[in-house]
């Protein structure tokens, strides 16, 4: 890739080839390759949209639609458009959207990153402080291992202020349930949801 001398616009950044751009985040219309993802780390994202996706619906049929989320993995989140800023959370829960309207922040609710040796302190630190400044009120790091998610710590925006407040960490040694929440809805996992290998 080559050196990048001055800052893109947001729609300089979507003129990326796709396959490229899919591993890369834009930081203060800057070009940032994303950290390396294995196996495990994918797989863990992934479970976690799934199980997440399972909560929203059984929000939505409790409530006829009216509060209707969908989830995503790897997606861009438009932070803000000046300078561009745009995360690709590992999983996401936002607002249900119109199948071509650009996920932003505003739309979301639930950022999870999930937590590795190349990514910790970026998701820690930088996306950490990123995502509060685009005011999404919640956001969960995952640690995992070989067999699956490990530890969740969930931090929140409380009463809009900044920054994130942490507000619970649960390990898989303490119990089957990985998370059990009211807000932003109903949430229920568990830690069998969220392994690497499928269950049979």
């Amino acid at each position: 890739m080559t050196v990048q001398h001055d800052p893109l616009t947001w729609e300089m950044f979507l003129d990326i080839d796709e396959g490229i751009r899919a591993d890369l985040e834009i930081v203060d219309g800057y070009v940032v390759p994303r950290e390396q993802r294995g196996r495990e780390h994918q797989k863990v994202g992934t479970r976690l949209s799934t199980a997440l996706e399972r909560a929203a619906v059984e929000q939505m049929r409790r409530t006829g639609r009216a509060d209707c989320h969908e989830t995503n993995t790897e997606v861009d989140v438009l932070l803000w458009e000046v300078p561009a800023t745009a995360r690709k959370p590992d999983a996401v829960v936002h607002r249900c959207l119109p199948e071509f309207e650009q996920l932003a922040a505003e739309h979301v609710v639930i950022v999870v990153e999930v937590l590795s040796t190349w990514s910790e302190r970026r998701d820690r630190v930088h996306k950490m402080a990123d995502y509060a400044d685009a005011g999404n009120p919640h956001y969960w790091l995952v640690s995992f291992d070989k067999v699956g998610a490990v530890s969740i710590e969930r931090y929140a925006l409380i009463g809009g202020a900044k920054p994130y407040v942490h507000i619970g960490t649960t390990h898989r040694d303490m119990g089957p349930e990985a998370v059990n929440v009211t807000l932003p809805f109903p949430i229920r996992l568990l830690w069998s949801d969220l392994e690497v290998a499928p269950q049979v």
